[in-house]
């Protein structure tokens, strides 16, 4: 089976934003196009192809729908900085040459999501940090028999049911025994999610963690993203090699106490929904002429 053609390929991560540190690692990101079977065959092909954990190359048909969606990472590696940049072939300087029709005022929602979702960890972390689980949750617990009683079909149709209010009146008894069985299972969630990230914790991070009261790698990261974002809107740059280097890694070394943290993520959450009211931005990519980009580009690098 014939290999796949890299098109382009470059430094990603902590180094390509200019953060890194003697231990970080050195984390590569590409674009490949897949021989004729990958298009035409009826098995197709992978949509990306990971080398190991820091290493991975993206299919271009994922790599321009997760772009034009504003996909963070994907938007990052149009951006790098020319020296980051390893392979460019010339159907990689196409797809370089048109990395401004990617943006769109979706940044607000995609790199503020990616944002939240540090928030999040970050919360998640300092809660359990703080008031870690005592135990795996019982049914007996909230109330419940030691087996489930009403069928989980049946129970998992009444809640759908219930929360399009398709359902009409139902015994209070049976709601109860509803809300218990809900309650129950986002125990058991979050117990499962703590036991996981206690055995998957990074040393490091864990020590920064226990240090500062909460994870600052996430932190630098959260603030990142979303200064990343209001730039984007404001000014239609990308800027990936980071010019606020010295303030981020501070925030990596504990600059900021946990509530200062949240009230500079709130406001740059601020920042980035005002500026994508006044972006001259388009509201959405372009996707008939980036379709067209893909197609012109896979054709071209199949012809060869």
């Amino acid at each position: 089976m014939h290999a796949p053609t890299l098109i382009y390929e470059t430094l990603h991560g902590s180094r390509a934003y200019g953060l890194a540190r003697a231990d970080s690692d050195h984390d590569y990101k590409g674009v490949v196009v897949g021989p004729p079977a990958w298009y035409f065959g009826f098995r197709g092909g992978p949509e990306q192809v990971e080398l190991d954990k820091d290493h991975v190359r993206f299919e271009l048909r994922k790599f321009v729908r997760l772009a034009a969606q504003g996909n963070p990472t994907l938007i990052e590696l149009l951006f790098t900085h020319p020296d980051d940049r390893v392979v460019v072939t010339p159907a990689g300087q196409r797809l370089l040459d048109a990395r401004e029709a990617f943006l769109s005022r979706r940044v607000e929602g995609s790199f503020g999501g990616y944002a939240l979702q540090q928030l999040k960890r970050i919360r998640t972390h300092r809660r359990w940090l703080l008031e870690p689980p005592k135990g795996a949750p019982a049914r007996a617990d909230f109330g419940l028999p030691d087996h489930l009683k009403i069928p989980k079909d049946q129970l998992g149709a009444a809640e759908a049911l219930i929360e399009r209010g398709e359902l009409g009146a139902l015994p209070a008894n049976f709601l109860d025994v509803l809300d218990r069985e809900r309650r129950y299972r986002a125990a058991k969630r979050t117990w499962q999610q703590y036991r996981q990230w206690l055995k998957g914790r990074n040393p490091a991070r864990a020590a920064l963690e226990a240090k500062y009261g909460y994870d600052t790698k996430h932190a630098l990261h959260l603030v990142r993203l979303l200064t990343m974002g209001a730039e984007i809107l404001e000014t239609g740059q990308v800027n990936v090699r980071r010019d606020d280097r010295d303030a981020l890694l501070a925030i990596r070394d504990g600059a900021l106490t946990y509530d200062q943290l949240e009230a500079r993520a709130e406001a740059l959450h601020q920042r980035v929904r005002a500026a994508a009211k006044r972006s001259s931005l388009p509201a959405e990519a372009d996707e008939d002429a980036l379709d067209a980009l893909c197609v012109s580009i896979i054709e071209e690098v199949l012809a060869c």
